[in-house]
């Protein structure tokens, strides 16, 4: 869907830059997490001091930060475009030298300096052509500066101050702390940062906000096909009711007075469903034409910020507009099922519980879901749609035209009946219509039994949620993710190796504190062990409590660089020493020693905890070994079956699935509980670039820490339970 780029005058003439709450001229925009723009002063009424606001636009929740609406982004993208707009319905503009020089006040200015922002009349404007400091000005005349003639090239002498030093342009972009610099900002406490200028950093970022678009793009047209579809379908059920409503009279006016009831029960029967099944239709396509709307005012927008933003204003709104973008790309519905109604009717009305009709729900393929590489798109597309079929007996002389009759066999006839003979009959001895409710088989022909497949290999797909950066104010590096792992039901801890620190973050990225460690010590792997911390550093084992408190430590054997240690039940956690494992419990004390089958050719370096024992990563076999609590082997992953490359950190979620990292590949690939390749989880598509650790937390929740210290968080989504 390539979208034409806008244009300033349309954005300027249009009502991008009115308030949809006050329907005024933008005063103070606020930008929301959704990308509508609000005055400040409206949001604060809207808002009505509760901590929470809900977009009057698109009704999405925006939790409020700590200093309220006030707090919330400036768009400096509509405040560049307002300082564009003249104003209307004012006097005539005048010089504003002549008080200056003292001349006479209220000459009428006709001419305009572009650099001083200066209204001039014709004297003060030839002079001002004439001095040495300003002769180099552009200064153009008046009438065409209010016609607009003027407004791009006024766009691009617009520069942003600093706010702490007055009269620095912001002229850099510091890559680590992700803010906009002047030339005092770069010298100062960003000296030793890496900095960009605006234009390369603006032009950096292109690329990703353009790729999102696409995408955000490509969901808008699906949720359109997808829209059209189900009103193809609604259109479809009103025509199969009209012809089986005709169908149905025709055959009750042929029949005797006593049929008339039943007739009335199947088209009441028919009505309701048909009512029910487009009531539903017209929700599910409301909502999914509003959701195109707000997609489209997204994307709208974010062409806007691309074909008219300045560099800053692009760097300014970059996050948020690439956060909003893959929370819309993630759109799914589900599509509708419908069952379709079956309606027999007999022809032999004159015994005793005869059936005229035939009215059955027939599966189709799936509508409401366009067909394509979008199967993600929705969730259950592999569920029927169904659609009403009616079919009359041939022995009855109804008049009606030769339509689908493949239940009209005299093997069915004689099933048919016999079933009906079962019936006890109603009303004066017959019984004229049974409605049943079938799949998509034919009822004449006997149905074998049905043969019934192998469970299907549970397959899990990811859905974006979030993604943040692991780097706090207090760090000195940049992050080293070497360890992760859940922390209380909604937390993660990770182990900073660089910052020599453990951070907790909430799983939509909130910091939330930190868990001290001894100095000068470098945690790896982590994992929570009841209500304490284990983690290990070179050749120790440490064990923290709740509020970072140095337990115990103990000293592990020297055969390898780095150990992984993984939480068990029981308040117990196993941490891997060359090719065995240790069990200890929080006393220290060490229980057992696990040792796998030919454990003397292997090297585990990432352990995780299997709801069958272990699983691990062999990096003298370069392979990924699952096997039991006593050391039994249960599966083993080859090299060829990881792409011939080194596995990476492992992890396993509840159903057993188990998820390894192949770094060099940039995936995360999955295999069920018994070893079986599943396919691949997560690739450069899902934005993983070097991935190093992974783990499962919360309800579903997979994390994926990379090399730059960015995490992103998917939400599991299972196919084939």
């Amino acid at each position: 869907m390539a979208a034409k780029a806008p244009s300033l005058s349309e954005a300027l003439t249009s009502g991008f830059l009115t308030c949809t709450i006050c329907l005024e001229r933008l005063r103070r925009p606020k930008i929301l997490p959704c990308l509508h723009s609000y005055c400040q002063e409206c949001l604060r009424k809207l808002a009505g001091g509760r901590k929470e606001l809900q977009c009057p636009e698109c009704r999405e929740q925006v939790a409020l930060p700590q200093g309220g609406v006030g707090a919330l982004r400036t768009n400096f993208f509509i405040n560049g475009l307002l300082d564009l707009v003249h104003p209307t319905g004012e006097a005539e503009p005048t010089c504003s030298l002549c008080p200056l020089i003292g001349q006479e006040p209220g000459r009428p200015a006709v001419s305009r300096c572009l650099d001083c922002a200066d209204d001039m009349c014709r004297d003060c404007a030839s002079g001002h052509r004439c001095s040495r400091l300003t002769h180099l000005h552009r200064v153009v005349a008046m009438k065409d500066y209010l016609s607009g003639e003027h407004d791009e090239e006024i766009r691009k002498r617009q520069a942003l101050q600093c706010k702490e030093h007055t009269g620095e342009e912001l002229r850099f972009f510091c890559t680590p702390c992700a803010v906009v610099l002047c030339r005092e900002c770069r010298l100062g406490a960003h000296l030793q940062h890496p900095c960009l200028p605006l234009a390369e950093a603006a032009q950096a970022r292109r690329p990703v906000i353009v790729e999102l678009l696409a995408g955000v793009e490509e969901t808008v047209q699906v949720i359109r096909a997808g829209r059209a579809s189900l009103e193809r379908e609604a259109a479809q059920l009103q025509v199969r009711e009209a012809s089986i409503r005709d169908a149905v009279e025709q055959a009750c006016s042929r029949a005797v007075q006593r049929l008339l009831a039943q007739q009335e029960e199947v088209l009441a029967q028919l009505a309701d469903y048909v009512k029910e099944r487009q009531k539903a239709c017209q929700a599910l396509c409301s909502d999914l034409e509003f959701q195109e709307q707000v997609a489209s005012s997204t994307v709208a927008f974010a062409q806007k910020v691309l074909g008219l933003g300045r560099e800053v204003e692009i760097v300014s709104l970059e996050q948020v507009i690439c956060e909003r973008l893959r929370h819309l790309q993630g759109f799914s519905w589900e599509p509708l099922a419908t069952r379709l109604p079956c309606l027999e009717v007999d022809a032999e009305i004159e015994g005793s519980g005869p059936c005229l009709f035939h009215l059955e729900f027939r599966e189709e393929s799936p509508t409401g879901v366009p067909e394509g590489p979008k199967e993600e798109a929705t969730k259950g597309a592999k569920k029927k749609t169904h659609l009403p079929c009616l079919e009359v007996n041939a022995e009855i002389p109804t008049g009606v035209p030769e339509g689908p009759k493949e239940e009209a066999t005299k093997g069915a006839k004689k099933k048919r009946r016999k079933q009906q003979q079962q019936v006890p009959p109603v009303k004066e001895g017959f019984h004229m219509t049974t409605l049943i409710l079938r799949g998509c088989q034919q009822a004449v022909a006997p149905v074998p039994p049905p043969k019934i497949p192998g469970t299907p290999l549970l397959t899990p797909k990811p859905l974006f949620s979030c993604s943040f950066c692991v780097t706090i104010p207090s760090d000195k590096k940049c992050p080293l993710v070497t360890g992760l792992c859940p922390f209380g039901s909604g937390e993660l801890l990770v182990a900073d190796k660089q910052n020599q620190n453990l951070k907790r973050f909430s799983l939509k990225g909130e910091f939330k504190g930190t868990v001290p460690v001894p100095s000068g010590v470098a945690p790896v792997s982590v994992a929570v062990v009841g209500s304490k911390v284990a983690f290990t550093a070179g050749s120790c084992l440490y064990l923290l409590n709740g509020e970072g408190d140095l337990v115990w430590q103990k000293a592990l054997g020297q055969g390898q660089a780095s150990h992984a240690v993984a939480a068990l039940e029981g308040d117990h956690m196993a941490v891997c020493v060359a090719g065995q494992l240790e069990v200890y419990d929080l006393e220290g004390r060490l229980l057992e020693k696990i040792v796998p089958e030919d454990s003397a050719d292997r090297c585990l370096v990432f352990l995780a905890n299997h709801k069958d024992g272990f699983v691990g990563s062999d990096w003298y076999r370069r392979s990924v070994v699952l096997f039991t609590r006593t050391g039994q082997l249960v599966a083993e992953c080859s090299e060829e079956q990881l792409g011939e490359c080194q596995p990476g950190a492992v992890c396993a979620d509840a159903t057993g699935i188990i998820y390894v990292v192949l770094r060099e590949l940039n995936k995360v690939v999955a295999f069920s509980r018994r070893g079986k390749e599943l396919g691949a989880f997560l690739t450069a598509k899902n934005s993983i670039n070097r991935p190093r650790v992974v783990t499962v937390a919360g309800k579903r929740r997979f994390a994926v820490a990379l090399s730059n210290g960015t995490v992103h968080i998917f939400r599991i989504r299972y196919q084939g339970k």
